[in-house]
């Protein structure tokens, strides 16, 4: 299965561990996390599979900051998938 955005948006860094996303479709702001924009960057006007979101992002996380990365990912993919940013292709 391969995800994809489902409607551009903005991404506003503070600097902090949060960042703002605004969604231009629907209007709507969301606050995530680090972790959840660059899952979100990793697309970048593709469709992506679950694997292939881990052999693009495994070589670029520190090695401890997620034992499990997959998991990891698939929560991060699922959260935004809730929140109308990703949808399944």
């Amino acid at each position: 299965m391969k995800w994809r955005i489902a409607s551009t948006g903005r991404v506003y860094d503070p600097g902090e561990s949060t960042v703002v996303y605004f969604d231009n479709d629907s209007g709507d702001t969301h606050l995530l996390s680090d972790f959840a924009a660059f899952v979100i960057e990793q697309f970048d006007g593709q469709s992506l599979s679950a694997e292939e979101l881990v052999d693009r992002i495994s070589p670029v996380v520190e090695s401890g900051q997620f034992p499990d990365l997959a998991s990891a990912l698939h929560d991060v993919v699922m959260d935004l998938a809730a929140l109308d940013i990703l949808k399944r292709v």
